[in-house]
């Protein structure tokens, strides 16, 4: 296990209406964290943007997320966005594909970018899906697989730190999560390793 190897946590947030149906709901915030497991978590990198969108913002999600539509009426562009995303993954040299609580964010924010014509050559094709992994153990332990991130962090003896729902802190949560199931399962193979050396 490399420790000094930097990953990037990646989380948005979305204009959705409380029933979920709103088709192809815009992107409102982008929220990541840069950081390797031998740092501390106080020395990642944490950064957010707010997403330049010319649309009322949802009540629900205003009061979901605290974005409101006065924040996406003065955010930044996406080209302004994809620059600055693009600077810290290449002055981090972060691992090429993304951390996630999900599938789909990486994609989502490429497809984003590709439609307002805003060019962005990161991410690999595919992501490190932490929700997936945690599953996973989840379903080995014989327990049932749901729950969102602060019941995964919880269920490691981890809190959840920060507001929830907000890109950067969701982000800064499930980098955290990625570590801590990283260098358990990192110890699990030197336990095996060492067993089969007996």
């Amino acid at each position: 296990m490399d420790l000094d190897r930097k990953y990037l946590a990646l989380d948005l947030e979305l204009n959705n209406a409380p029933d979920g149906s709103t088709p192809n709901p815009s992107i409102i915030q982008v929220g990541v964290t840069i950081g390797s497991a031998r740092q501390l978590p106080k020395e990642w990198i944490v950064k957010k943007w707010f997403v330049k969108v010319d649309e009322p913002i949802y009540p629900f999600i205003t009061e979901l997320t605290g974005i409101t539509t006065g924040d996406v009426q003065n955010g930044l562009q996406r080209y302004d966005i994809a620059n600055e995303l693009d600077k810290l993954i290449k002055d981090n040299d972060v691992f090429v594909n993304p951390v996630t609580w999900g599938g789909g964010d990486a994609t989502e924010l490429k497809d984003d970018f590709e439609k307002w014509g805003v060019e962005f050559r990161n991410f690999g094709r595919r992501w490190i899906d932490v929700k997936t992994w945690y599953a996973l153990h989840m379903l080995a332990k014989g327990k049932k697989p749901n729950g969102g991130l602060s019941s995964a962090l919880g269920e490691y003896g981890l809190f959840f730190e920060g507001q929830p729902h907000r890109a950067d802190i969701d982000a800064f949560n499930t980098l955290r999560l990625f570590f801590y199931i990283l260098k358990k399962q990192f110890q699990m193979e030197n336990l095996i390793k060492t067993a089969k050396g007996l």
